[in-house]
């Protein structure tokens, strides 16, 4: 089932990649942005997470907090993202899609197939201009689509979006003027 704007988010607890206890709905004074990923390795996961980091401050400044679900295990996320500290952005490692599940993230290979628009390439070569390794080491589904969630101070959905391929985020933009800072 789909998550829709202006109902209470689902409520999870769980851990972080480094054994903190997050539990969503204990996490007071700030909206969240919560963002399914696919893989450690995904390329097109890191070009947002980077994406995210560039506007980490306004983000901040907003009293925005971060968490990036995927499916990766907890050891191959803490070597991929060794330095998101310095963005204060949560990582949960969910190899059992049990959060997927929860806000009902899916896969979906026509919309992994749709990635192959000139857009898509774009962003690939983009990634890859950046460092970030195209066809690195899949854990989990590989035609795992994001999805991002914009939940409000009171636990409200502000927003919900569901990729329609894999570089089909909230524009950072819509989060900023959605948040009040323009």
């Amino acid at each position: 089932m789909r998550i829709k704007p202006g109902q209470i988010s689902p409520n999870f607890e769980t851990f972080d990649i480094h054994g903190n206890c997050i539990d969503l709905h204990k996490l007071s004074h700030n909206k969240i942005l919560l963002t399914f990923f696919r893989y450690a390795e995904c390329a097109l996961c890191n070009l947002r997470i980077s994406e995210i980091r560039n506007e980490s401050e306004k983000l901040r400044d907003l009293d925005i907090r971060l968490i990036a679900v995927f499916q990766s295990s907890s050891k191959s996320l803490i070597a991929a993202f060794n330095e998101t500290s310095a963005f204060n952005i949560t990582i949960i490692s969910d190899p059992k899609l049990e959060l997927y599940n929860l806000f009902g993230v899916r896969p979906s290979w026509i919309k992994l197939i749709k990635t192959t628009s000139y857009n898509g390439i774009k962003s690939m070569i983009k990634a890859s201009k950046l460092g970030f390794k195209l066809g690195g080491k899949v854990e989990g589904k590989f035609h795992q689509i994001p999805a991002d969630f914009l939940i409000g101070k009171t636990k409200k959905i502000e927003i919900a979006h569901y990729g329609n391929n894999l570089i089909d985020h909230i524009p950072i933009e819509t989060i900023i003027n959605t948040s009040g800072l323009n």
